[in-house]
């Protein structure tokens, strides 16, 4: 994965995003850490562990079903070693995630977004070998896709949840209802604050064009889309009833990626186990 970009220049800061909560900063060190190519286990480690809270969760959420090991994991150090780095980073962001968004999700409506970028994260690790590219890198990516839609329900809970039962209600165009309200739609929110936040750029890319045609060419970003696009067959969606594809067409598409190779129902059963996990 390519190294951190520069941070974006305040100047060019869209006005919604003005006011956001800081991301948690043990998180977004361990990513600028791992983009490094001359990294150190021992500091990955040390950062994760700087912040006893944090490394609580990390060993709570690593032991829970959500990843389904057969074996505890004992402390930070042993994920590390045990389980690998890009596993580590998944990790860290699936509880910095669920850490920036702790007083959103007391709404139901923003659960929603929440679950799909879980299901996105999960479905796309599993979708991943078919693309020639890391589960655990695929993990990330599916669950960052939707970080421009998390800055903008963290700034505004209250709004942004209206905007989704409003967009719901008149069937109206989510991104158009988001730049008519904030100037700014969830993808294009989801480029600047990779950046803003010196997020690798292939996952700036993704954030910023996950809306984009799904095409055939295998790489990461086909990874998230499908796997984004699966998640809201699968029920999984921000707005209900909102998908784009039926799974049966997703999966007469793309035959070789192995969940597509099972029932439907059976998938979204053990999606839903795993994300539950998180509760």
């Amino acid at each position: 994965m390519s190294t951190c970009p520069p941070a974006a220049a305040a100047s060019n800061r869209p006005w919604a995003l003005s006011t956001l909560p800081p991301f948690p900063a043990v998180a977004l060190r361990i990513l600028e850490e791992l983009s490094k190519d001359d990294f150190e286990l021992r500091q990955i480690v040390r950062l994760a562990e700087s912040d006893p809270a944090f490394a609580a969760e990390l060993l709570r959420v690593a032991n829970s079903a959500l990843y389904g090991f057969s074996y505890q994991i004992r402390s930070v150090q042993h994920a590390a070693v045990t389980l690998g780095t890009d596993f580590v980073k998944a990790l860290a962001m699936t509880v910095a995630m669920r850490t920036y968004l702790k007083t959103a999700l007391r709404l139901p409506v923003l659960r929603r977004c929440w679950r799909h970028s879980l299901a996105c994260a999960v479905l796309a690790s599993e979708i991943a070998p078919s693309q020639g590219v890391p589960g655990d890198s695929a993990y990330t990516a599916g669950l960052l896709h939707d970080i421009g839609r998390i800055g903008l329900l963290a700034a505004y809970p209250a709004e942004y949840a209206n905007l989704l039962t409003v967009t719901l209600e008149n069937s109206f165009d989510l991104l158009h209802c988001e730049r008519e309200l904030f100037d700014v739609d969830h993808c294009e929110a989801g480029g600047w604050l990779a950046r803003e936040w010196r997020l690798p750029e292939e996952l700036a890319e993704i954030a910023a064009r996950h809306h984009e045609d799904l095409t055939e060419e295998r790489s990461l970003m086909t990874a998230v889309k499908l796997g984004c696009l699966l998640a809201d067959a699968l029920d999984f969606s921000v707005l209900p009833r909102r998908g784009k594809y039926k799974f049966e067409e997703i999966a007469a598409r793309f035959p070789d990626a192995q969940p597509l190779r099972r029932d439907a129902e059976e998938l979204k059963t053990t999606v839903t186990r795993r994300i539950d996990a998180l509760n």
